[in-house]
């Protein structure tokens, strides 16, 4: 649930980023509320009504998997879109953006950068483990799965989708910082941006569509994975210890289980939120997602060595899950507690009481790129101790 905060935040963040970024001043007010508080209760809702409707292990939500499965094609649809308009409408063509790139000083300097080999090794490893491991994608692969054929069509057919995806990732990238105005808009909003400078607005309505489904449908399938574990995991064994269930005098639970799910997705979601207002609007959305990732990597070594090593124990998975998410607490999300100013920054400096070499970006006086440094540290420990 800690580690997919972050996540939920980040969508929240890039819905409510999107919606003021399109209204301009004319911000959204609906009873004087946040507007990532408006649209965390309506994803929630929207959550509940699609998420909850059975309690039986064995039915899947066929709705859900059909809403996801929707919004992968307009969020594609969109963003390819936003893609062509920008490098044959802005530019003219492949060639003239081309042209326009190699003559702006700015993307040379960008691409005449050294190659950040750790900060690309922790990215890759990152997004190797959560591909399976981050709850919504275990939903989709593991709990929704019909048969093998499916597994066989997702084999090419996802990373299809994710070649794609990112087709136009680097030009969209580029054309913001050679057309837009330089820190008119957040880099994170440049799908957006660019449309709205050119204004065409056919286009941006596209742009914000694909986007808002995206969010919608990360956000929905994450929380109500989440919901899930939490009502099988720790709610229900706590009722069942507590005796607050009478096995004798009721028989059905289903009741009371689907209250719990609701109830679950609502705070998930709204913890969320929160993260957001307490620790995300100074990050920008890939920092937050990374530092999610780096958090549901606790699982990898129990996950993958369960599978591979025959005297691995589950002492051992609980003590690298607990020992990896410690560290991960203190290198990766202590740090971004002391830069929104709930604690003294001398942390940062100096370490704890003074104490150097326990610096959180720098434990053992081991200095790297914050993300490899949290990651490394945080899965050696886990491995050291499974």
């Amino acid at each position: 649930v800690a580690g997919t905060l972050p996540y939920i935040a980040l969508q929240l963040k890039a819905v409510a980023l999107s919606v003021n970024a399109l209204l301009g001043a004319r911000q959204l007010q609906l009873f004087n509320l946040d507007t990532a508080l408006v649209i965390a209760l309506l994803m929630a809702t929207f959550a509940v009504l699609f998420g909850t409707r059975h309690i039986d292990a064995t039915e899947h939500q066929e709705g859900l998997i059909v809403a996801v499965a929707a919004e992968s094609l307009v969020k594609l649809a969109a963003f390819l879109t936003v893609g062509f308009f920008v490098v044959f409408s802005v530019f003219g063509g492949i060639g003239g953006f081309i042209e326009r790139a190699a003559s702006s000083p700015e993307i040379q300097k960008i691409f005449a950068q050294d190659f950040h080999g750790s900060f690309w090794v922790t990215v890759t490893f990152l997004s190797l483990v959560c591909i399976v491991l981050l709850p919504r994608q275990f939903h989709v692969t593991v709990v929704e799965n019909n048969s093998e054929n499916e597994l066989r069509r997702a084999a090419w057919l996802f990373p299809v989708y994710l070649v794609l995806i990112n087709i136009f990732v680097v030009p969209i990238a580029a054309a913001g910082l050679m057309v837009l105005p330089k820190g008119s808009i957040d880099a994170d909003m440049f799908v957006l941006g660019l449309p709205l400078a050119a204004g065409a607005d056919l286009i941006t309505l596209m742009a914000f569509v694909g986007g808002l489904s995206a969010a919608t449908a990360m956000v929905i399938v994450d929380s109500v994975a989440l919901a899930i574990m939490v009502c099988n995991g720790l709610v229900v064994p706590l009722l069942l210890r507590g005796h607050f269930h009478d096995a004798r005098g009721q028989e059905d639970m289903a009741w009371q289980l689907l209250a719990i799910r609701r109830v679950a997705i609502f705070v998930i979601i709204l913890l969320g939120y929160l993260f957001y207002l307490l620790l995300g609007q100074s990050h920008g959305l890939a920092s937050i997602g990374l530092v999610s990732f780096a958090a549901i990597a606790q699982f990898a070594p129990a996950f993958f060595g369960g599978l591979l090593w025959r005297n691995a124990t589950a002492r051992g998975a609980i003590a690298g899950i607990v020992s990896g998410f410690a560290v991960w607490t203190y290198t990766l999300l202590l740090p971004w507690v002391i830069e929104a100013g709930w604690l003294p920054r001398s942390i940062m400096t100096d370490g704890p009481f003074g104490i150097g070499f326990l610096a959180p970006h720098a434990l053992f006086y081991l200095r790297l790129e914050p993300l490899t440094h949290g990651v490394l540290w945080s899965i050696a420990a886990n491995m050291f101790a499974f």
